[in-house]
């Protein structure tokens, strides 16, 4: 291991299920490759120190190594973390909030957590490293910012540890696991519980299938290899909270059980069609799949999770024919997607953009749907140009 290095990961977007999969129907979510988190490690000035610069949230701290005594002394306990990897150890994370001082009655605890957990768990002999963190991704949007930043957290910190190393392009299917296991955890001190759905897909990248079983636990299936899909992700800044729409649909389901059950099973089914069509993606399919993106966001206008906001950006989409929109997430806001077809120009896009952009003021972005999950380069690998951006961002 050698530093500098950059690593990044993917965030991630809801194309098929949301709200369905809280009743355990089948959902599918997919990375998007152009928002990223980027995490770059260098030395330090100081090399007593550790030090976690996140300006995207204007955070910055510094920790002496001597900070992490108690913890670093419990050998019992951090090994008892390593070896339970299923939850969070409570003794580590009770040892972590005295470290953490002043730091428990800000904002920024939660990340800081999260950085100082992954860090005495998987290196905690390494000091002198300075890390910082840059993403892509609008905070707090649902599009899996926290799960980016712990995957690229854990990367940094499994790469620092040997568990990962940097002599090819892509990760093994192990040290995949490794990231994912790890930055699940880290979610844990950030989100408290998280599904794990959006961690997997920052690691692995492309899309995966997910289903919660009846004793809670998700299963995965991963789609591994499919064609970039284009698309233009639309972020409304319109406030909304997860936890409101959620009930507001279970709401529903209790008032209206035999009208609303079969929504849910239908989005479960078209979830299904959808990944049939994700890993055999061609010509003849690829507008069934722009199909199902359109009945999908009608089935979450049924369920009350729409928003004028997000039905502007349909009413864009379909007036000038660049492909379907659906919301993304628990809608009542935040994110969409719109999927293209193969026929827009470019031309087209720009209106599309320019439009939602300067009569709403929402903020779009033109990318795709799928590709590679986190990922790490060799400083001999790294630009100098994104080494500045980095730093000085």
């Amino acid at each position: 291991m050698s530093v500098p290095f950059l690593v990044s990961a993917p965030g991630k977007v809801i194309i098929f299920g949301e709200h369905s999969a809280v009743y355990n129907e089948p959902a599918v979510a997919a990375s998007v490759s152009a928002l990223r988190t980027y995490l770059l490690v260098e030395p330090s000035e100081n090399p007593e120190e550790i030090e976690l610069d996140f300006p995207d949230i204007n955070f910055n701290h510094k920790w002496h190594y001597n900070d992490f005594a108690s913890v670093l002394q419990d050998v019992e306990g951090l090994q008892e973390a390593r070896l339970n990897t299923r939850e969070l150890s409570q003794r580590i994370v009770s040892k972590l909030e005295v470290v953490q001082g002043e730091l428990r009655k800000t904002l920024y605890y939660y990340a800081a957590l999260c950085f100082c957990y992954l860090y005495v768990c998987l290196c905690p002999q390494l000091k002198g490293l300075k890390f910082h963190v840059k993403s892509t991704l609008p905070i707090g949007a649902g599009l899996g910012s926290s799960a980016s930043i712990s995957v690229t957290i854990s990367l940094a910190m499994a790469h620092l540890s040997g568990h990962v190393k940097a002599d090819k392009p892509e990760l093994s299917l192990t040290e995949k696991k490794f990231v994912n296991v790890w930055s699940f955890l880290g979610e844990k001190c950030i989100q408290g519980t998280p599904s794990g759905i959006d961690n997997a897909v920052a690691t692995y990248g492309n899309a995966v299938l997910f289903k919660r079983e009846m004793d809670g636990t998700t299963n995965f299936e991963f789609v591994e290899k499919f064609p970039q899909i284009p698309m233009v992700l639309t972020y409304t800044k319109i406030p909304r909270s997860t936890k409101t729409l959620v009930a507001k649909v279970r709401e529903l389901v209790l008032k209206q059980p035999n009208v609303i059950k079969p929504v849910l099973t239908a989005m479960g089914n078209l979830a299904v069609r959808g990944t049939e069509i994700l890993d055999s993606l061609n010509d003849t399919n690829y507008e069934e799949l722009i199909e199902l993106v359109r009945v999908n966001h009608g089935l979450l206008v049924a369920l009350g999770v729409s928003h004028p906001g997000l039905e502007l950006v349909k009413l864009e989409s379909d007036s000038l024919g660049v492909g379907s929109t659906k919301l993304t997430g628990a809608g009542g806001g935040g994110c969409s997607l719109t999927i293209l077809h193969k026929s827009t120009t470019q031309e087209q896009i720009h209106q599309f953009k320019a439009k939602l952009e300067s009569s709403y003021g929402y903020k779009t972005f033109q990318t795709d749907l799928g590709g590679i999950g986190c990922g790490i380069l060799p400083r001999d690998l790294i630009p100098t140009g994104e080494l500045y951006n980095i730093r000085s961002n």
